[in-house]
């Protein structure tokens, strides 16, 4: 499979091996989920979770991994990640039947299966950024913000001096977005993937503008238009507002300073 060749049904195992440059991943053993389906009259009692964890029951202990790959909708991305599994990659075109872009995840059963899914999620973390910039510039936003909560990576930040006065006098001040995305977009990947800081101070709204504009770099005029501002100037102004709780949370005393001569 790493050098091209394919093995009918292991889907998985070939992403991984194939397109993300993983020769180990074909080493460890692990089962997909292919169809779950839960009767429309029953649905929303647990039984979905239910079967999921009597499959884990079953198979713990003699393989190293579960996974699944799907048409990602934001529901399905939270039902699978309440059930254990973390998201390792979302493919660049989208699924001829579902029409969605392919959520990959995995829920590992072995220290191996954990070593697999642990690396490919730091390895997702570390590109989805420039992902969302070209491939996936279209992905829903709401998609995108489920996807990376399904995501568990460190994210480190990185930034400069520079980089949090920038990112300070933007949500403060009257520093611009435009004039530095990148330290931006470390910030707004850390939002969303850092389980320990999330918190809900951020509405879905703020959070799409975060997708459209930080993270999928879309023009200012689209984006106010898509999520219903007057102009593009009150759309820059939300997203200094959206930024002021991330620079209170993540900012260093670089991005501190530089509040203090706008709010004191």
């Amino acid at each position: 499979m790493y050098e091209g060749g394919r093995v009918r049904g292991n889907m998985l195992p070939d992403v991984l091996t194939s397109q993300l440059r993983d020769e180990e991943a074909g080493i460890p053993e692990g089962l997909r989920v292919v169809r779950i389906a839960v009767h429309h009259a029953v649905r929303s009692r647990g039984l979905g979770s239910h079967l999921l964890a009597a499959i884990r029951r079953e198979f713990e202990g003699a393989l190293d991994w579960l996974g699944v790959g799907y048409g990602a909708t934001p529901e399905l991305l939270r039902f699978w990640r309440e059930n254990g599994y973390r998201a390792v990659q979302l493919s660049t075109t989208r699924n001829d039947a579902s029409g969605q872009y392919s959520a990959l995840m995995l829920d590992p059963l072995s220290e191996a299966g954990a070593d697999l899914r642990d690396r490919h999620a730091r390895w997702f973390a570390s590109r989805v950024a420039s992902m969302l910039a070209d491939p996936l510039r279209d992905a829903d936003p709401d998609v995108v913000r489920e996807l990376l909560r399904s995501v568990e990576a460190p994210v480190e930040l990185d930034l400069s001096a520079w980089d949090w006065r920038t990112v300070a006098a933007s949500a403060y001040g009257p520093g611009l977005y435009d004039a530095a995305p990148r330290p931006f977009r470390r910030v707004v990947l850390k939002h969303f993937v850092d389980s320990e800081g999330r918190n809900e101070t951020l509405s879905p709204r703020e959070e799409r503008l975060l997708v459209r504009k930080v993270l999928q770099g879309r023009p200012w005029p689209v984006v106010a238009d898509e999520l219903g501002f007057h102009s593009a100037g009150q759309c820059m102004r939300a997203l200094g507002d959206a930024f002021e709780p991330l620079v209170d949370r993540y900012g260093d005393e670089a991005a501190r300073a530089e509040k203090r001569r706008y709010v004191e």
